[in-house]
């Protein structure tokens, strides 16, 4: 059995060859913390020499308003600002316009020291080391001023001068499709005319930046007022086809005499400029005038009737914009009235009522019905030369005939010779209806003070009429 060595006398071993002796850990940790000391010593000198020069200069790859002012003092860039700004300039250009503007021309003051402070301002020597890796890129606005007028007044003028020739904006708008007589929207569209606010706006943020171009984009073109999206247009487009929709049927004497289809109501619908939706009752007053005058007009023998077209579209307006359904009675207006007829006249058979009171005349067909109608003017009351009532016969007919008068004055010469073309006496061959182209105005109450000798005188289209109508032998009935 084998015993254990003791401490005592137990030998030596020597390290293996190829192995190397461990340092104690004593002399390892003395080591590392000089070398840590020294690492930091050299950073916070690095840091403090850094953060000395970069707080008078700036950190490379630092920008002011787009340039490069890398290791620049205040005063430097100050020289730099004051130099550019005497010499500066801008172009605006895009969308068709080109405009050049100068220092002089809207009075620019840049303030070079204070634009440099405060460039300088918005750094910190601190963090020059994190600037280094990250450049800053600074604006500087506050101290560059400018004659804001002038500025105003050249952009004013160039886009003025530009828009004269330029396509407006167009907006989006509620529009009649012809072919399916359905309302509809159409897209809003740029156009090429310009915006002189946004292109304002541009030139005065290129200005306090003291850049030299500005570059205009379609943002600066002048905008629809109206886009397809608004929801006022798209009710405005829903109210006008409900009205197109809407039938109305128009009635004569109770009974249907046309119905208003949907391609013809379309055609009267209106959108105003605030989207309210309408009917133009002017339209549709042409229509009716065009397409049921002839159709509604008739007479009786004392008033001749046309239709109220005004009346007529006011109704239609109504009921399709209040969506009434029903039918609507075609309104009538009288044109024209004529004095009463002669009690009796029925049972007078064939015959010509002269009524010297009215100064209105009627011939009657033997049934009752009026062939013929007329003003006249009677025998002068005035003088004692009325028309002699009572019943006569038309006793001949006959043309070119000259008319000559008595010679009551005692002259020796007839007291007048008249040529009258169409010539129907009905007492002896003194008295008769006769054409009087001498006369410009029948009626009313001319016999009373400047009649006839005793005849009866007609308009000359009207005695024409007459003379083809009358027979020999036809009575005559005069009365007051």
């Amino acid at each position: 059995m084998t015993q254990p060595t003791s401490a005592k006398h137990a030998r030596k071993t020597k390290p293996a060859i190829g192995t190397t002796a461990t340092k104690p850990a004593k002399s390892r940790r003395k080591a590392i913390p000089l070398l840590a000391l020294g690492v930091a010593a050299a950073l916070v000198a690095g840091q403090v020499a850094g953060a000395s020069y970069y707080g008078s200069h700036f950190v490379p790859g630092t920008t002011v308003n787009g340039e490069d002012v890398s290791n620049l003092t205040e005063a430097q860039l100050a020289q730099q600002v004051a130099a550019k700004a005497a010499s500066w300039k801008t172009t605006v250009a895009g969308q068709g316009l080109t405009l050049a503007i100068g220092a002089d021309d809207i009075d620019l003051d840049v303030s070079p020291g204070n634009y440099a402070r405060h460039a300088k301002s918005q750094t910190d020597a601190a963090s020059w080391a994190l600037d280094l890796a990250h450049p800053r890129h600074l604006t500087v606005s506050k101290t560059v001023s400018y004659n804001k007028e002038k500025l105003d007044a050249l952009v004013d003028a160039a886009v003025q001068a530009h828009n004269q020739n330029a396509t407006p904006p167009k907006n989006a708008w509620c529009t009649l499709n012809k072919k399916t007589s359905t309302f509809e929207v159409t897209q809003e569209a740029l156009g090429t005319a310009l915006d002189a606010s946004v292109v304002k706006a541009q030139v005065e943020k290129d200005v306090v930046r003291l850049g030299s171009k500005v570059s205009l984009n379609r943002n600066a073109l002048l905008r629809p007022q109206l886009t397809s999206r608004d929801a006022g247009l798209r009710k405005a487009v829903d109210t006008a086809n409900a009205y197109a929709d809407h039938a109305v049927t128009l009635t004569k004497d109770g009974r249907p005499l046309a119905k208003l289809d949907k391609k013809t109501v379309a055609t009267w619908v209106r959108v105003g400029d605030d989207l309210s939706v309408s009917l133009d009752q002017g339209a549709i007053a042409q229509w009716a005038n065009d397409s049921l005058a002839k159709k509604v007009a008739k007479s009786d023998e004392e008033h001749d009737y046309a239709i109220d077209a005004a009346s007529l579209a006011a109704s239609v307006a109504d009921a399709v914009q209040g969506e009434k359904n029903g039918s609507l009675e075609v309104p009538l207006t009288v044109t024209a009235t004529r004095p009463a007829q002669t009690p009796g006249h029925e049972g007078r058979g064939r015959h010509i009522d002269l009524n010297l009171s009215t100064q209105y005349a009627r011939f009657y067909d033997k049934d009752g019905s009026v062939i013929w109608r007329s003003y006249f003017v009677s025998g002068n009351t005035s003088e004692g030369r009325g028309t002699p009532t009572g019943t006569f016969k038309i006793n001949a007919k006959r043309t070119n005939e000259t008319l000559i008068g008595a010679d009551e004055d005692g002259d020796g010469e007839p007291d007048y010779k008249s040529h009258v073309t169409y010539w129907m006496p009905f007492v002896g061959n003194a008295v008769g209806l006769h054409d009087a182209n001498w006369r410009s105005a029948f009626g009313g109450s001319i016999y009373s003070y400047a009649g006839s000798h005793g005849c009866v005188n007609l308009p000359s289209q009207a005695a024409r009429e007459l003379y083809g109508l009358v027979k020999v032998g036809d009575t005559v009935y005069v009365h007051s």
